[in-house]
């Protein structure tokens, strides 16, 4: 297992076996129906300590090849649905947050260098044939993997806003920034391997210098959740 690519399900298990675990597990349902259509595309904004980092925990433990995570859902909500095992652990993850290295760059310009090193890294460790392919970006090993296995991606971002919130006139770096999100999310070949796409943030999607990489994204926010209310509302003793 790659530090980035099919994640085990401990964060899952670590959420169930806290005394304030809320069973959000019907979300599964909201994105096992969205899967593989022009409606994957997923933008959950909220504050901190609104359960995000458990939602797309549970998302790893779902979907992840490297789970079996038939016994660990058993006792929730997603379990009676008559489609819970028809995507259970059958997809690649790719599962990183970007506040990581805007963190622990040195200068802005390594942000994304870094990041992607690491990420296409991982990918390599996980599937080593792409040693021999040489791919010059994640996004494009990623489509290599897709093409071999046929199996498709589910990418999930925490703090995919953390650029463009921290650095907001830094506007060569958000520029690269979004050139680097739409080789995951908006390209042709990103529509062949992308089974579905979760980012999490603090602020709602909006353009930058007319720039549009994530416009393909529904966004639910705080003010308009729609169907997700039931798993990201207040008053629920969610670990954020």
């Amino acid at each position: 297992m790659g530090t980035y690519v099919n994640p085990r399900s401990e964060s899952m298990q670590s959420a169930v076996r806290s005394e304030i675990y809320v069973d959000k597990t019907g979300l599964l349902k909201v994105l096992n129906k969205n899967l593989g259509t022009e409606k994957r595309y997923f933008s959950v904004s909220r504050a901190r300590r609104f359960g995000k980092s458990m939602a797309a925990g549970m998302i790893d433990a779902c979907y992840s090849r490297e789970c079996d995570s038939r016994e660990l859902f058993s006792p929730y909500e997603i379990a009676k649905d008559p489609d819970f095992e028809k995507y259970l652990n059958k997809y690649n993850v790719l599962h990183f947050d970007v506040a990581t290295y805007f963190n622990s760059a040195k200068k802005p310009e390594d942000i994304i260098p870094n990041l992607d090193k690491a990420l296409l890294q991982s990918v390599i460790e996980e599937f080593p044939f792409l040693k021999k392919l040489k791919p010059e970006n994640t996004a494009q090993a990623v489509f290599r993997v897709y093409e071999k296995e046929n199996i498709q991606f589910i990418v999930i971002i925490d703090e995919y806003d953390c650029i463009v919130r921290d650095a907001p006139d830094n506007e060569e770096l958000i520029r690269d920034y979004l050139k680097y999100l739409r080789g995951l999310f908006k390209t042709e070949e990103s529509k062949k391997f992308l089974a579905l796409g979760y980012i999490t943030g603090i602020l709602p999607i909006k353009k930058v210098n007319g720039e549009s990489a994530l416009n393909n994204f529904m966004e639910y926010t705080m003010t308009d959740p729609k169907e997700l209310q039931t798993y990201f509302g207040f008053g629920r003793k969610d670990p954020g």
